[in-house]
């Protein structure tokens, strides 16, 4: 099982990305960073992976294993024309696919044993339509519980 350390966690996400062609950017942090990065960076693109700074609650699972629940959101967006109704449409469908790979994934690593993920326990919701910059996309919530067991006994 992968270790419950910030980073491990951070870089869960940020590998799949990576490894994912479609993703041109991936951000791990709050609002205001992604947004900043949208606006400042030069080598930014879109689609745009965000990772939310987690909510953690430690959990039992009851065989031995103490783990932290990262309780986060992972956001795919894209970049749409305001009059363009069918650019806007592409880009929710392009996000919800790139989310629907990262379940994928989920689900997988979650039969090998790396880490504990429940698929009842996602919501993924289409990204307000008021967000800034004329962004599209989805939003998925995830909770991802990884072992801290190395931590806790050492």
């Amino acid at each position: 099982m992968i270790i419950g350390d910030l980073k491990s966690y951070i870089n869960y996400f940020k590998a799949w990305a990576d490894a994912s062609p479609e993703v041109k950017f991936f951000c791990f942090g709050s609002v205001e960073k992604g947004i900043e990065f949208a606006r400042s960076l030069p080598d930014f693109d879109y689609p745009f992976a965000w990772l939310e700074q987690p909510i953690l609650q430690p959990w039992d699972n009851g065989a031995g294993h103490l783990c932290l629940r990262y309780n986060t959101g992972f956001t795919i967006l894209q970049k749409a024309p305001q009059d363009e109704n069918e650019k806007q449409i592409d880009a929710y469908a392009e996000s919800l696919a790139l989310l629907t790979d990262l379940m994928g994934k989920l689900m997988k690593d979650n039969n090998k044993g790396l880490i504990h993920f429940d698929l009842n326990s996602l919501k993924i919701e289409s990204v307000n339509q008021l967000w800034i910059d004329s962004h599209y996309g989805f939003r998925m919530e995830v909770q991802l519980d990884l072992n801290i067991n190395s931590r806790l006994f050492k």
